[in-house]
């Protein structure tokens, strides 16, 4: 679990960084080493052939013991030197440097450096060769001059070479201790200030009034925590439609109910203050129809409050449409009969299938049939048809009553909305509780005039089930 993500950064970015220089440094060490070790070889070759050079081609003219004795004093001139430019310290570096080594064709040593050892450096061979001498381990280049009959011998101690390699390990090393802290200091700050939009984003949420939901700013958001900060936005828009959905559902109940019980109420009044047997039945018989009307707008109330636009269908279900459209008519004849109307279902013989939530299918059929029934006149005549075409599922119900105007037809999918002059009772909720449920399903409501140009035809087309 990450409790902190500069802590979290911080840390895996400093290990991340010391395993890459100590990696680094561990690749230049041994590369360095290798290059030492040839620039060493090569300052071998160059004073082996720099002292062949020195000693001619005729060795006998040369006072070989002379130029020793100069050459003793090298190494004091050169620690004299060495303490004007650098001090004291370090000075056995002077002692340190290369030795050679003179031989004649008889095998007598003519001249050498003065720290040399007495022992031969070289078994005389041409070329590198590695000898221990003095119980020490030598880099070693040996050359001959035919005409002179010399050999000339440079060598340099393993253990020189090995410490200028640690002394730029340690250098290195030096440099990363020094460097690091600051490092991590960088690091530290420069994260700060990349968290700086979290805290931004943080402050502006936390200090938001419970009824702000407008979306957070992505001007200012970076584009690493934006997809997190539009899922926000999307959350705070849910979250208003959610209370906006709320309040107009508390407010279409309030006016909703507000006519039928103010009925209600009056007829009872009536029923108690008459005497008159017939005028009692005739209030009592309206107050039951205004109970009825209440019943049916709760009832479609509550079915629209549970069909919100961001619902969606968690685990569909195989429906056979003629199956149940032919339950729902069989409970819907009894409406109809009262009112003369001859309902038909017509379905091929194959069964039609869609997925979906059946029980709001159910309610989808149920509120167009049901709408049918309570908006054409009596001894009319309703038609639902299902139908099937190559990728879709069709539910027609066709009607020869009054119809919508045509130019009315996108009006009535909006709550409440009733066509004026039209008296049959309803709560205008019907179609658009339809669409809605054909929303979660994918489908499409179309509204039509049927073939006799009379009427009102509702045609919902659901994705066919294919599984």
């Amino acid at each position: 679990m990450i409790t902190s993500i500069r802590k979290f950064l911080l840390i895996n970015l400093l290990l991340s960084v010391a395993a890459t220089i100590a990696l680094t440094a561990i690749g230049n060490l041994l590369l360095d080493n290798k290059e030492i070790q040839r620039q060493l070889d090569i300052e071998l070759i160059q004073e082996a052939l720099t002292f062949q050079a020195l000693a001619g081609n005729n060795p006998q003219k040369i006072d070989f013991k002379t130029l020793q004795k100069r050459i003793n004093t090298v190494p004091n001139s050169a620690r004299q030197f060495f303490r004007k430019l650098h001090g004291a310290k370090h000075e056995q570096l002077v002692n340190s440097q290369a030795e050679f080594q003179i031989w004649n064709e008889q095998g007598k040593m003519l001249m050498h450096s003065a720290n040399a050892p007495e022992a031969p450096l070289s078994d005389g061979a041409v070329g590198f060769s590695t000898r221990t001498v003095a119980k020490r381990p030598w880099r070693v280049f040996t050359t001959n001059d035919p005409k002179s009959g010399l050999t000339t011998v440079v060598a340099e101690r393993y253990e020189i070479r090995d410490e200028l390699g640690k002394a730029l390990g340690k250098n290195d090393l030096v440099i990363l201790l020094i460097t690091y802290p600051l490092l991590g200091l960088l690091i530290w700050v420069i994260i700060g200030r990349g968290l700086n939009s979290l805290r931004r984003v943080a402050n502006e949420v936390s200090h938001r009034e419970p009824s702000y939901l407008e979306p957070v700013d992505l001007k200012a958001v970076p584009e690493e925590i934006s997809p997190l900060v539009d899922e926000l936005n999307k959350l705070f828009l849910r979250l208003q439609q959610a209370i906006e959905r709320e309040k107009r559902f508390s407010a279409d109940a309030a006016h909703e109910l507000r006519t039928p019980l103010a009925a209600l109420r009056t007829q009872v009044q009536v029923a108690l203050m008459t005497a008159e047997e017939e005028e009692r039945k005739a209030a009592l018989e309206k107050v039951i129809k205004s109970v009825d009307r209440s019943t049916h707008v709760v009832q479609q109330l509550l079915t629209l409050s549970r069909l919100n636009p961001e619902a969606t269908i968690e685990s569909p279900k195989e429906i056979s449409l003629p199956s149940l459209a032919t339950e729902i008519i069989a409970d819907l004849v009894p409406s109809a009969l009262e009112k003369a109307i001859e309902i038909e279902l017509i379905a091929p013989e194959q069964n039609i299938k869609i997925a979906g939530d059946q029980t709001a299918i159910d309610i989808l059929i149920r509120n167009l049939v049901d709408n049918a029934i309570r908006y054409i006149p009596e001894g009319s005549k309703i038609g639902v048809y299902i139908l099937r075409t190559y990728n879709k599922a069709i539910v027609r119900v066709s009607d020869n009553g009054p119809g919508i105007p045509a130019a009315l037809r996108a009006r009535v999918f909006e709550r409440f909305f009733r066509v004026l002059g039209n008296k049959s009772p309803g709560s205008g909720l019907g179609l658009a509780i339809v669409q809605q449920i054909a929303g979660l399903h994918g489908a499409k409501v179309k509204l039509g005039t049927p073939p006799s140009g009379k009427g009102l035809e509702v045609e919902v087309s659901f994705p066919i089930f294919r599984g």
